[in-house]
């Protein structure tokens, strides 16, 4: 009997909370727990079977034997369709420079933890490298669609990547692990599970710490993660999950290469180790602390009605240093000594405070209603002063001062924002026939910002304002299982995103005529599962209207006017069982974005970041303990900017993994389980250009990232 069919329904039931079906506390975190790894042969990247919209699942055996042990959630959502991860100074061994969804780029798209929508209130984007580890989390799952009027964040159109944690098994155990690997990369930790407790709760904490000197030249990195979960029944009906998450993470951070530079002096060129220099390796780093905590409430006192509420707090704080041309355009010299080395010091420092509440309530005649409200207000202070390096960092006042403000002479920024964030929902399901489910709901999406700045960032004059953006966002869903084995869904959707900080930086932004960004999303899509095969697939349809680019000038973000954008794209994905053990897997995407006109420079184009196509392919083998993978992941040409400029030639990626498990129930018996792993990445030391990194900021030359080479993890993992 093939094993396939077992392994959906396994993955099914341990995925369907990210996967986009109703689960019966919606909001609920993962239910999976820590326990020894899965002993099969896994698909890197599932689509559970009832899911209303295409989703990859990247489940915990994926995750643990697939992606290194250094990686973040962007290394293992590169797995799934129409996916681009640019990550050139290794895996997690840095935020990913271009992380992509069917074209849409970070700050497009949704990530959230265990259901909670977490972002930096001035762009909405996120730091891959400064939240979480990979070990504390069960799945990371990517819903491509726009979700439904229950799926909130700040840019659903763009789809979710969906990040639930660990819970706490039922026995006690110790879990060490330990791992070396390329770019003298170490990583080790420990986690702790209590076992039942009394009262019947179960507790799982773990703290995980990670050094290494990086890919790219002088970008070193060094990082520490605490993470702890409760998890309390209350009653038979009632439980309380308390879980918290806390991380510091130190990083040099170089912004790129020419490709003169590239092929003059290596793939890996970045920072230098000459104080004299502006892009000196320390002169360049930043620092993160972040936090996330909660408290979820989930009860389903019966009669059909189950209820979830989660208070939620998340704080993100970064101080960081950079040279102010590390590119080296600009000479050296500041107000304090011509032969002195100029900089920027800047922090930003936000805090989110927000409640989710959620209610489902089942009706006769096969009816489900439900209905919620997110709140959040966030607050974030953003500064960037003009430094003397040389000097240890003191103030080189080199810019016009602004009236009333002290010291304004090297200020370029002194901001700060509060964004308010208010979404309500409300959504009728209907399982019309055995076979039909039909799903219509109504959500409202309103931001209000305001800012207080005696010196805003572009115009460098004081600002004071306040402005809403509000839409009402309807969703359709029709998901179908006509046959044994078939399903199938359609779906139209309306998406929204408010305004960035950055289009505020005009001379009267109170007043200033700005539109929010604005989707209709249309797909169709199908599933079919024999003995020993899944295929899915998807068409997709996505209209954008008042598009917002971002570029990067001398490390410093700029907003431009993308106008309208029409995505399109057919997806697929399929897992083939072949014998003893083995599966053949593979996906593929054909992706194709193209600006309309009213794009910068008013000429149709194909949007960037978007490539032609991608395709994943490979072997996946597990048995008696013994697990192996061998992937190729193919990323077709693209554009890094408008205009068809930067174009970015294809490349590809193989990477191979092989572990087993000793002792326990397998050889020698006495002996605790132990995990043992070799990874290596890049097999064939690809060392092409994959992203555009930016723009210098005095010539405009373009900088690049290229792909990091090949690297070789080692690690293991015991339980006691």
């Amino acid at each position: 009997m093939s094993r396939l069919p077992t392994l959906a329904a396994c993955l099914l039931a341990t995925t369907i909370a990210g996967a986009g079906a109703v689960p019966a506390h919606a909001g609920d975190p993962e239910l999976v727990t820590v326990g020894p790894a899965d002993s099969l042969a896994a698909p890197p990247a599932a689509q559970p079977a009832d899911a209303p919209q295409p989703p990859a699942v990247i489940g915990k055996a994926a995750l643990d034997r697939l992606v290194a042990p250094t990686g973040n959630y962007d290394d293992a959502i590169r797995l799934s369709p129409s996916v681009i991860d640019v990550a050139p100074n290794g895996p997690g061994l840095g935020e990913a420079q271009v992380l992509s969804i069917r074209g849409f780029t970070d700050g497009q798209y949704n990530v959230t933890f265990d259901g909670i929508p977490f972002a930096d209130s001035d762009d909405f984007t996120h730091h891959s490298s400064a939240y979480f580890v990979l070990r504390d989390l069960a799945t990371v799952s990517v819903d491509r669609g726009p979700g439904d009027a229950t799926t909130i964040g700040d840019a659903t159109f763009g789809g979710t990547v969906a990040l639930r944690s660990i819970s706490p098994a039922a026995g006690d155990a110790l879990s060490p692990a330990v791992s070396l690997g390329a770019f003298a990369t170490r990583s080790g930790g420990v986690l702790a599970e209590s076992g039942i407790l009394p009262g019947g709760a179960t507790l799982v904490v773990d703290l995980e710490g990670a050094g290494s000197e990086g890919a790219l030249d002088g970008a070193a990195q060094r990082r520490g993660t605490a993470f702890a979960k409760l998890v309390l029944p209350l009653s038979p009906t009632t439980t309380l999950t308390v879980a918290g998450n806390a991380s510091r993470t130190v990083q040099n951070e170089p912004l790129g290469a020419t490709r003169a530079e590239i092929s003059a002096l290596g793939p890996a060129t970045a920072l230098d180790g000459d104080p004299r220099s502006q892009a000196f390796e320390g002169y360049n780093d930043s620092v993160y602390h972040t936090d996330i905590a909660y408290a979820a409430l989930h009860t389903a006192p019966g009669g059909g009605l189950a209820l979830s509420d989660t208070l939620y707090s998340y704080g993100l704080d970064r101080h960081f240093e950079q040279g102010l041309d590390p590119d080296g355009e600009t000479p050296n010299g500041t107000a304090l000594d011509a032969n002195d080395v100029p900089g920027q010091a800047g922090r930003n420092g936000l805090r989110a405070w927000g409640d989710i509440l959620r209610a489902t309530q089942a009706l006769p005649a096969g009816l489900a209603l439900q209905t919620g409200l997110w709140l959040e207000r966030q607050t974030n202070a953003r500064s960037l002063t003009e430094i003397d390096l040389s000097a240890g960092g003191a103030s080189n006042p080199v810019l016009s001062p602004v009236s009333g403000v002290p010291d304004s002479a090297a200020i370029d920024r002194l901001q700060r924002e509060t964004l308010l964030t208010v979404q309500p929902f409300l959504q009728l399901d209907w399982q019309a026939a055995r076979w039909l489910r039909l799903t219509a709901g109504l959500k409202g999406a309103w931001f209000d910002r305001s800012v207080a700045a005696p010196v805003m960032e572009g115009t460098r004059l004081p600002a004071r304002f306040d402005r809403g953006f509000g839409a009402a966002l309807p969703a359709f869903t029709l998901h179908a299982a006509p046959a044994p084995g078939w399903t199938a869904y359609a779906q139209l959707a309306r998406g929204f995103l408010a305004p960035q900080l950055q289009l505020f930086d005009v001379a009267d932004p109170a007043s200033a005529r700005l539109s929010p960004e604005r989707t209709w999303n249309i797909q169709v899509g199908a599933r079919w599962q024999t003995p020993g095969l899944i295929v899915a697939a998807d068409l997709y349809e996505i209209l954008f209207d008042d598009a917002v680019g971002v570029r990067t000038v001398g490390g410093e973000s700029q907003d431009f006017a993308e106008g309208r954008v029409t995505y399109r794209g057919l997806e697929g994905e399929a897992t083939r069982a072949l014998a003893a053990g083995l599966d053949l897997y593979g996906n593929a995407s054909l992706d194709q974005a193209r600006q309309h006109g009213s794009a910068e420079g008013g000429v149709d184009g194909p949007a960037p970041d978007t490539p032609q196509a991608t395709l994943t392919g490979g072997l996946l083998f597990s048995r008696h303990g013994l697990s192996a993978s061998l992937l190729d992941r193919w990323v077709g040409a693209s554009y890094g900017d408008v205009g068809r400029a930067a174009f970015i030639d294809p490349y590809n990626q193989l990477d191979l993994s092989v572990g087993g498990t000793i002792g326990g129930a397998s050889w020698p018996p006495a002996t605790p389980p132990i995990r043992l792993q070799a990874q290596l990445f890049n097999l064939l030391d690809s060392r092409r250009i994959d992203g555009l990194a930016g723009y210098t900021a005095a010539a405009g030359m373009p900088l690049f990232w290229t792909q990091a080479g090949l690297s070789v993890f080692l690690s293991g993992t015991a339980r006691f």
